[in-house]
């Protein structure tokens, strides 16, 4: 903003030209600046940052049309960059408009006479030339050739975290998702049946270690085996297309039968891949909708899901203690402990108050209001202090039935729990617990933000939210053709053009052909807004004209104006020039004459007037 400033104050008191010197030394004072925030190397961000950075700079030097042609240019490649961010739907709105200035800058720059940036003829001009490369643009999209994945989405150069969950959870890290109506993913279930909201339950990072207060998972170095015998009842097949976050979580509903190609589920049913999602990402899952999965459990993770902080929260170790001498199995603990919390005046809210220290205490004892993430967090501790192996499970429940899709946003974060329960000469399973749901069952049923009764900020109003999820179904239909146009949806639309191999003959031929027709297709609406319209008038007058056609040159005078054809009609048929006087004044007080009124009846007695021309011309 300094810099435009001082470019504006420059050309109002025309400041004559900057030093070299000077200019250099800000340049390379930038550049420094820049590697020092950013660090060296390269990445998306330093790029860009020099690029918009030189362009601003070069503002300093603009003092001539070459100089200012310059910076029009480089503000095309400036607009270009943000591509590499987001191809969203709405982006593509506001870069078109930032398309329009710039060439309409070019347009007034290149136009010697232009006073002012506000001519209107030089607006339509400039809308017309975008109008006229949109069809070229649409073509150059389906047709050029495409990389496997753009260099935008390369985790190797670009990946870094955006949005959504992370592999850590401490006290407010999903209230945070929760104040956010972002969308997180969309799911398309197989023959449209949506299953029951208490069974969405999205998993994400599964949590281990706690120190006190910070959640964080555990580093695996092998995979879970598939699901090879399971009950095709709780089946259900969907697809998933989730949203950029820069992490190397997927989420499938628990519990995933099979990892898809380029991922694997590791012990805890995370599902992972190695390439952090940097751009819209599709997958298909198979899952089993149920609340307990049956798997081993070493010595070593079971020592691991027994852990908590010593020395710390002991009322409610104290409590634990005699639930545990009282309890016959694990199952009573866990169901006294449900109990408890829907028994117990606890209170689900997004507005809890801090905590700190024996946060475990405080909460179950004092405070007694939270968010899922409280709940989980203190209902695992309360397991792991009776014995039982326990475990926190981040993720998304529920959605919004969006017509043809589920939209899952980000408000839909959740916390829920698992616990490994062991019987008698039985193997062990997990169990899914959710003590959120005993406080807030509604929570589950309809969705967090359903059960506040409050807003969440400022901007949270009804319409808000059903406009956002309304104009959701749009930008879903913009994935599906414009993000998702991959290199496969690319072949399969030149082998539907008969294009099986992709050679550069055919490319070649094929670029020509259409080419050539877009062409004329965007050349047909420049001649029709800029062929000739004639008025009632004028229209009169031609019908005269056509009079006389079969006499070439006695036709070819109308073009000198009327009144010469007039004389010239009255010379070569003397019996209707009496006619031809009256209809020559009619026309040109009717057309000339700003006071003259009722053109309406004036265009009836033309027309009858031309009748009797044409009538006496005949005889």
């Amino acid at each position: 903003m300094t810099v435009v400033a001082y470019r504006f104050y420059a050309q109002l008191n025309q400041v004559k030209k900057a030093y070299n010197l000077l200019l250099m030394l800000i340049a390379i004072m930038a550049l420094l600046l820049i590697i020092y925030s950013q660090g060296f190397g390269l990445s998306r961000e330093i790029s860009v940052t020099i690029l918009i950075t030189m362009t601003v700079l070069k503002l300093l030097e603009t003092y001539s049309m070459r100089d200012a042609l310059l910076v029009v240019m480089l503000c095309y490649f400036v607009t270009m960059t943000r591509f590499l961010y987001s191809q969203d739907m709405l982006l593509v709105f506001y870069l078109l408009s930032s398309a329009f200035v710039t060439t309409h800058a070019l347009s007034v720059l290149n136009h010697e006479k232009s006073l002012t940036w506000f001519d209107q003829k030089q607006i339509k001009s400039t809308a017309s030339s975008l109008a006229l490369a949109i069809p070229f643009a649409v073509l150059f999209f389906l047709v050029f050739p495409r990389l496997g994945a753009p260099i935008w989405g390369s985790p190797d150069i670009f990946g870094e975290g955006k949005t959504g969950l992370s592999d850590t959870m401490s006290p407010g890290s999903i209230v945070e998702l929760f104040m956010d109506d972002s969308p997180a993913f969309r799911v398309t279930f197989k023959d449209g049946v949506k299953p029951a909201n208490n069974h969405l339950y999205w998993r994400g990072p599964v949590l281990w270690h706690f120190d006190g207060l910070t959640w964080s998972r555990k580093k695996h170095k092998y995979a879970r085996n598939n699901i090879k015998q399971y009950s095709s009842e709780t089946e259900v097949e969907y697809e998933v297309e989730l949203e950029s976050t820069g992490q190397h979580y997927l989420f499938g509903l628990d519990y995933v039968v099979d990892a898809p190609e380029k991922t694997h589920l590791l012990p805890d049913s995370i599902l992972y891949t190695e390439t952090a999602v940097n751009q819209l990402r599709h997958y298909q899952l198979k899952s089993l909708l149920l609340n307990r999965f049956y798997q081993p459990l070493s010595d070593f993770d079971k020592t691991l899901l027994l852990d908590y902080p010593v020395q710390q929260n002991l009322k409610t170790l104290t409590m634990m203690q005699s639930w545990r001498q009282a309890a016959a199995n694990d199952l009573q603990i866990v169901n006294r402990a449900l109990q408890w919390f829907n028994q117990s005046e606890f209170y689900y809210s997004f507005t809890p108050p801090p905590l700190s220290g024996q946060v475990i205490d405080q909460f179950l004892f004092d405070s007694k209001r939270g968010f899922c993430e409280h709940y989980a967090s203190s209902f695992v501790i309360m397991m792991r202090m009776a014995g039982i192996p326990a475990r926190v499970v981040t993720g998304y429940q529920g959605g919004v039935d969006n017509g043809e899709y589920l939209l899952v946003k980000q408000s839909d974060a959740h916390a829920w729990a698992e616990v490994y329960i062991t019987q008698v000469n039985q193997p062990g399973y997990w169990l899914r617990v959710d003590p959120t749901a005993m406080v807030a069952p509604e929570r589950v049923e309809s969705g967090a933000r359903e059960i506040m009764d409050s807003k969440r900020n400022f901007f949270d109003f009804e319409w808000l939210k059903n406009s956002r999820e309304s104009m959701d179904k749009y930008r879903y239909q913009w994935n599906q053709w414009v993000r998702n146009f991959n290199v496969s949806k690319q072949q399969a639309l030149f082998r539907a053009i008969g294009i099986e191999h992709r050679d550069g003959k055919s490319l070649a031929l094929m670029m020509l052909g259409i080419l050539f027709t877009t062409a004329l297709i965007s050349l047909l609406p420049l001649w029709w807004l800029k062929r000739r319209k004639f008025t009632a008038l004028q229209k009169l007058y031609l019908q005269l004209a056509r009079t006389v056609k079969s006499q070439p040159e006695l036709y070819a005078t109308h073009h000198q104006g009327i009144e010469k054809f007039a004389a010239q009609l009255s010379l070569a048929y003397p019996q209707a020039s009496t006619h031809i006087d009256h209809f020559l004044q009619v026309y040109l007080n009717a057309r000339y004459n700003k006071g003259h009124k009722n053109q309406q009846q004036t265009i009836q007695h033309l027309k009858l007037t031309l009748s009797k021309i044409q009538a006496a011309i005949q005889k």
